[in-house]
């Protein structure tokens, strides 16, 4: 089936692009979330008409989307304090939710958590790589720094060595 599309795709293309997909694929997501329409002869020209305005539309969304990634880059590292235990464990995960907050609060660019990606979970204290997706051909990497702000005692050791005196009591 041939569609046009209304909206960037990421696995299939950019707005305004035919493109032939399944039966299936086209009737269950891309017409009904409204990302596609069919490709008609009627919307055929109209695309044609609107080829020109749809282009430039794109293009001032890509330069929006630079100036926003310039705005972010200027942070140069993210500065992370929370609570963490003796051996570098946090207390709780840093999540995107925290890391989109951070980035509005410090740069001003506003950043939806689904677009941050991790190259792995932050859980200790270290340094790590974040990549925020501000548009399908815009993405900054930006690193995250984590530290401890507390640094709590941790008494898993001692909790472990009385249950083992209880239990040989009895």
């Amino acid at each position: 089936m041939k569609v046009i599309l209304k909206k960037d795709v990421q696995s299939l293309g950019e707005s305004g692009d035919i493109v032939d997909v399944k039966d299936g694929h086209a009737r269950n997501y891309l017409l009904p979330y409204k990302f596609a329409e069919l490709a008609t002869d009627g919307a055929l020209k109209n695309r044609e008409r609107n080829l020109a305005r749809i282009k430039a539309q794109a293009e001032k969304l890509h330069a929006e989307a630079v100036a926003k990634a310039d705005t972010i880059k200027a942070i140069g590292k993210l500065q992370i304090t929370t609570k963490a235990g003796e051996s570098g464990k946090l207390f709780g995960a840093i999540t995107t939710r925290k890391l989109a907050e951070e980035v509005i609060a410090i740069s001003g660019v506003e950043v939806d958590r689904r677009n941050i990606s991790l190259n792995k979970p932050i859980n200790i204290i270290g340094e790590y790589k974040m990549a925020i997706k501000l548009t399908s051909k815009v993405t900054v990497e930006l690193p995250v720094v984590v530290s401890a702000s507390e640094v709590f005692k941790e008494e898993v050791e001692e909790v472990s060595a009385v249950e083992e005196t209880v239990t040989t009591e009895e």
